[in-house]
């Protein structure tokens, strides 16, 4: 016989809102212990727990759908993970963006902007086709991009694209730098995957 929170987390893999905002509200605080100590001291004026765990209930929302396991301690392991990925990205685009990882994106313009993103997006797969006409790259990448939720979207256009300052798109989101980041990450793999999905450029690699 399933426990009641299984029949929880099934109603919620179901699609029940309801159901899955039970299940943040019972394993979220355990999520939330995983992180305590991991933010390096440099980056805790612009990254908190509380963006790390914003961000990871709204992964956890898109992919709840997809999520195969049955069992409540599965779930909350499973939740634990994509905070410490959220918080592992975040990091990771903080440390690049502070060695001048963006210097190639800010200097690109017009349909070089999309080349170099383009280009980032091919080093995720084992294989791409990494060289592409400007104009192919722009309509294949603007068609990937109209399929981003709008937070992922916006994040893409307004960093990637048109080059603005981390603390500007923060500002525009009201989210903090390091949550642009976390869905700067997510877009990107999103892109990567629907690309692999409906092109012929980017196979479906890490």
């Amino acid at each position: 016989m399933n426990s009641p929170n299984d029949d929880l987390l099934t109603r919620a893999v179901q699609g029940d809102q309801n159901a899955l905002v039970a299940l943040f509200r019972r394993y979220g605080m355990q999520a939330r212990q995983g992180l305590a100590g991991r933010i390096p001291r440099c980056w805790q004026s612009v990254l908190s727990d509380d963006d790390v765990m914003q961000q990871t209930y709204a992964d956890a929302a898109v992919a709840i759908c997809r999520f195969d396991s049955r069992n409540e301690g599965s779930f909350a392991k499973w939740l634990a993970l994509v905070a410490r990925r959220n918080l592992r990205d975040a990091i990771k685009m903080l440390e690049a963006e502070k060695r001048g990882g963006n210097r190639r994106r800010v200097e690109a313009k017009g349909d070089q902007s999309f080349v170099a993103l383009w280009e980032l997006l091919a080093a995720r797969s084992s294989t791409p086709s990494r060289h592409v006409a400007g104009a192919e790259a722009r309509a294949a990448l603007k068609q990937a991009i109209e399929q981003l939720p709008e937070d992922y979207a916006r994040v893409v256009v307004m960093y990637d694209l048109e080059g603005r300052a981390v603390n500007d798109v923060a500002e525009s989101l009201n989210r903090s730098p390091g949550a642009v980041f976390m869905l700067r990450a997510r877009a990107h793999q999103r892109l990567h995957e629907i690309m692999g999905r409906t092109s012929k450029y980017f196979a479906n690699g890490s």
